[in-house]
């Protein structure tokens, strides 16, 4: 088992977080023709949880909040793999 003495000397290490709320395919001449005001349909519904990626790996679920006129993530959920 892990303890905190055996990560500890991780606290300083970056890695990327991103939180993914869509993907969507669309043509070539769809982006071309895009202008300012124009609004992409997503297929994700507003209550739909999002994946919190580490470095590229699923992480953990989580839902759109608002705090202070700012976006967050509220964690619902880990993915545990088996490794």
């Amino acid at each position: 088992m892990i303890n905190q003495e055996d990560i500890n000397f991780l606290k300083d290490v970056e890695v990327q977080v991103r939180v993914e709320v869509s993907t969507i395919k669309k043509t070539f001449e769809f982006l071309l023709n895009l202008k300012e005001g124009d609004i992409i349909p997503l297929e994700k519904n507003i209550e739909d949880f999002l994946t919190l990626h580490v470095e590229n790996v699923p992480f953990a679920m989580g839902e759109i909040v608002n705090i202070n006129e700012k976006y967050g993530i509220r964690i619902v959920d880990l993915i545990k793999e088996d490794v």
